[in-house]
């Protein structure tokens, strides 16, 4: 590999990506096109299907690699590369992914955002309908208790604060200190679900009793409603504190931060 490539170490579990720089590294040029992106910036990666890879960058940019070829397993290794001139990451066929002796030829990429990423990340963890292996690589400092996936695509609901209703999804407040830097999470709702702005709590569940919600099968937002019937056919009615409380439970489909320039856009 001359000079002018940088190979860029992606570290599995623990610990920051690693750049092998070349001495000219002062004489870096700049990105060849706009939408490049710097692989020294990669803070999470997804491997969702066999050909695809998903990278979160550290400014919260998010990425969709596309292989050549099927590629599964890219990022079980212990040291995986993703090899490109200078370190910039354009989509181009001669930059790759490398991985236990393969080397995988991107085919191009696509800017997304943190609802794609959350998909193809949420998709990562669950069996391949091929039988692929997929796995997740990321890059964290700290490792939480009781917490499961990232702030990517998950939320810790022990630091909701609040929530509010949004085009029949919530809208739930965190603490962005516990939350990647995120204080907003859009919880999509699945089927048909009706939530309502009568309700007077909202409780996060997940079936494995943790506190990590991020769309997992199992996963509920359970709505109580004081003094009324609920319009959700998943009903069940008991008393609190001598007065009727009805509560109403829906799937959640899937979980992501609602990144300032998205919240934005909404406006």
């Amino acid at each position: 590999m001359s000079s002018r490539w940088i190979a860029v170490v992606l570290t599995l579990g623990v610990g920051l990506a690693a750049a092998i720089l070349d001495a000219n590294a002062a004489d870096r040029p700049p990105a060849p096109a706009a939408h490049c992106f710097d692989a020294r910036d990669i803070r999470e990666a997804v491997q969702s299907e066999v050909s695809t890879i998903a990278v979160r960058l550290g400014d919260e940019s998010r990425y969709r690699l596309e292989l050549i070829d099927a590629c599964p397993g890219a990022l079980r290794r212990d040291q995986v590369k993703i090899a490109s001139r200078h370190g910039w990451v354009c989509g181009s066929n001669d930059e790759m992914v490398m991985s236990g002796g393969r080397a995988c030829p991107l085919a191009g990429l696509a800017k997304i955002d943190a609802r794609e990423f959350a998909e193809l990340a949420l998709r990562a963890q669950r069996p391949a309908a091929d039988g692929g292996d997929l796995e997740t690589i990321e890059v964290r400092s700290t490792r939480r208790r009781g917490f499961g996936g990232t702030s990517a695509y998950c939320l810790d609901a022990r630091h909701m604060r609040g929530w509010s209703e949004d085009g029949g999804d919530i809208v739930v407040e965190m603490s962005p200190r516990r939350s990647g830097g995120h204080r907003y999470y859009r919880v999509e709702l699945a089927g048909s679900c009706s939530t309502t702005t009568s309700a007077t709590a909202v409780q996060l569940l997940s079936p494995t009793g943790g506190t990590a919600i991020c769309g997992n099968p199992g996963d509920r937002v359970m709505f109580t409603f004081d003094g009324g019937a609920a319009t959700s056919a998943d009903t069940m009615a008991s008393r609190f504190a001598g007065s009727l409380a009805v509560q109403a439970g829906c799937d959640i489909k899937q979980v992501y931060p609602i990144l300032p320039e998205e919240k934005q856009a909404r406006r």
